[in-house]
């Protein structure tokens, strides 16, 4: 039978991979790289969109199990040769542990779920205020705010349309680079999402005289930038993007904390069944000890 320290330098070493793996995958998300990046877009590729939640949790999954699974096997070997009281005891533990795990990304969920509710409603620009006229010619020449702008004296270029399944809801958006007339090579600082459903609906948008919107910082979608890159669209830093209103600028964090939140809840649920789980062994483990 393995020492107490043994069996807890393997808990802590399955424990803490796990965690690595966690913090790992949502870096990849947040800067969309590496495995992420790349089964993001097998699946766009593939279907026309991708889940953002499911492929993180699918890489953590992936990556993590093995670990946990191994760390499993080695410390059940323990329990051939021990007495049945002190195997309550061990089981009785490992639930406990098992709960506060399950407790621990619940609650993780819940914040991430908060706080992209809080982002969404005081971290982005809103409609109100004065609307900043923005001449293409004028383009990384003068400051632009974030918040109502118009863009004028300009023309689209290439349009990529883009979507993202978040199962309780999706956003379907297409984007073009915004450039002075006839201006059609080099790196694009102004981007436009464009009010498109579908891929025809993309295909049918024309030139405008102007385009009116709220325009932030940033603002194109992770796998935007990689196709705009792929098709030899360049994006400068800093880049901006003009959203046609507020509700397609925040469309896509709204559906991330709902998703968020059901993960919360999920996770929640499971603690609770595992909190009857542990009443249950120290119910047995009370029966034997009288």
């Amino acid at each position: 039978m393995r020492s107490p320290s043994s069996q807890k330098l393997i808990r802590l070493a399955a424990q803490t991979f796990t965690l690595l793996c966690g913090i790992y995958f949502l870096w990849e998300a947040l800067s969309y790289r590496g495995f992420y990046s790349r089964l993001a877009e097998f699946q766009i590729a593939r279907f026309g969109q991708y889940a953002p939640l499911l492929t993180y949790l699918f890489l953590l999954c992936l990556f993590s199990l093995p670990a946990l699974l191994i760390a499993w096997l080695l410390l059940r070997k323990r329990d051939k040769d021990t007495p049945v009281a002190q195997i309550l005891d061990q089981r009785l533990d490992q639930a406990r542990r098992l709960r506060r795990f399950l407790i621990a990304p619940g609650l993780t969920a819940a914040c991430v779920a908060a706080g992209l509710l809080i982002y969404s409603a005081f971290g982005l620009p809103s409609p109100e205020g004065e609307t900043q006229t923005v001449s293409a010619s004028e383009i990384g020449a003068v400051s632009i705010k974030q918040g109502p702008a118009r863009l004028v004296g300009g023309e689209l270029g290439t349009i990529i349309f883009f979507g993202q399944d978040w199962f309780v809801g999706d956003d379907r958006m297409a984007f073009s680079p915004y450039r002075s007339s006839g201006a059609s090579t080099g790196a694009a600082s102004v981007f436009v999402q464009l009010e498109a459903r579908t891929k025809s609906d993309a295909e049918k948008v024309t030139q405008q005289p102007s385009w009116s919107g709220i325009i932030v910082e940033g603002g194109l979608p992770g796998p935007v930038r990689v196709l705009f890159n792929y098709m030899g669209v360049g994006i400068t830093t800093p880049h901006y993007t003009l959203y046609a209103d507020e509700y397609s600028l925040k469309i896509r964090y709204w559906l991330q904390s709902i998703q968020w939140g059901i993960l919360a809840v999920f996770f929640g649920i499971l603690a609770i069944w595992q909190n009857r789980s542990i009443k249950k062994l120290e119910k047995m483990r009370d029966q034997l000890t009288v």
